[in-house]
């Protein structure tokens, strides 16, 4: 299993560890309610160095990564970033993915459900060596921070010139003797911000950001949280719906897709079903306070039958209630119905929009800062 550079700072500060796909991922400091009033209220710091990271040269990448990637690489403009997925050969996700374009190189960062030698042997099947492609995932490490004042934190590392990235944006900033990267994303509804840096001013980095968070009334947190965050904002979540559902079509995500390009890795079964028509759909749905029967697999009933099954599920703060996103036949996909859980006479579910808060962050106007 591949340990986390920063393993001891975060085991210092009292960190829980767990697993993914054979990388260890801090999985919280705290407890939930705490890390999730971290990020809504002030700033969370967050190690994402469990995503596989690759950097490749400009001339090579495009080929290489329109191959595989279910977005136009070409279409992504410097300075920008394009939000797409890696899928096997059936056409079922198997990693959630950016793709930035760096001036005179791109970078690829992978959340995947198969472990980092699954992607790499994907990678060399498709060319990779050829194309001069770097492994990061020993050399350096990928911070996050999240939250509606993460903004103060990225401003007073590397100036007010980052206030006006927009999102889904890459640069490049000093730090030390070396260069980072920022990237300008985030899963959760709030401002994000991840920060790709060598392993040589890792600790330094790690220290400052510390330093930042705190002064600015933030902490620490762990992934986990992270899954309530991106339900709660609706934001696709590979961990939780991906590994479930694993059909983009039927997760909504055809906007990931440029169909007009060329084949992709596993596009001739996804164009297939899409011809075809879908038969289900992925959409949000509640139930009144804090359920426990408002879990993954969970059925969904109507007239005493089962009609859909919950996959994820998280309780929302915001609105002092469960939400979650279940499959539903697409003829009654859709908002403002009412059903009931796992029985006739269970708990009232409804389908909703999503999402369903409104984020804290929307209220900033950093062009005003």
């Amino acid at each position: 299993m591949k340990s986390l550079y920063l393993k001891p700072t975060w085991l210092s500060a009292g960190a829980s560890l767990d697993e993914r796909c054979g990388t260890e991922v801090v999985s919280g400091f705290s407890d939930a309610t705490t890390e999730y009033k971290t990020i809504r209220d002030s700033v969370g710091l967050t190690d994402f160095s469990f995503l596989s990271m690759y950097r490749l040269p400009e001339e090579t990448a495009i080929d290489l990564l329109d191959s595989i990637l279910a977005c136009n690489v070409a279409k992504t403009r410097f300075g920008r970033m394009a939000h797409t997925f890696l899928s096997d050969q059936d056409g079922n996700i198997i990693a959630d993915c950016y793709v930035a374009n760096n001036d005179e190189e791109f970078i690829l960062l992978c959340e995947s459900i198969v472990e980092p030698e699954e992607l790499d042997a994907i990678l060399m099947e498709n060319g990779a060596e050829a194309a001069q492609i770097e492994n990061r995932n020993d050399t350096h490490v990928l911070l996050g921070l999240d939250g509606v004042d993460a903004w103060k934190v990225v401003r007073d590392l590397f100036g007010a010139d980052v206030l006006g990235l927009p999102y889904l944006s890459v640069e490049m900033y000093p730090f030390e003797d070396e260069q980072v990267t920022l990237f300008r994303a985030g899963k959760t509804s709030e401002f994000g911000y991840m920060i790709m840096a060598p392993n040589t001013v890792a600790n330094a980095l790690c220290d400052k950001l510390q330093a930042l968070v705190s002064e600015a009334g933030g902490g620490l947190c762990g992934v986990d949280i992270h899954n309530d965050l991106r339900l709660e904002g609706r934001f696709f979540n590979i961990q939780r719906e991906g590994r479930v559902v694993k059909d983009p079509l039927v997760l909504g995500l055809q906007w990931m897709i440029d169909f007009e390009k060329g084949d992709f890795r596993g596009s001739e079964p996804i164009l297939a079903k899409r011809t075809q028509g879908t038969t289900q759909k992925i959409i949000g749905v509640s139930t009144e306070g804090d359920c426990e029967a408002f879990a993954p697999g969970a059925e969904i009933c109507h007239g005493g039958e089962a009609v859909a099954q919950v996959v994820t599920s998280c309780f929302s703060h915001v609105l002092g209630q469960k939400l979650g996103l279940a499959v539903f036949p697409v003829a009654i996909a859709y908002s403002g119905l009412e059903f009931a859980l796992g029985a006739e006479d269970g708990a009232p579910v409804r389908t909703i929009s999503m999402p369903p808060i409104v984020p804290k962050s929307l209220s900033v106007r950093l062009d005003e800062m």
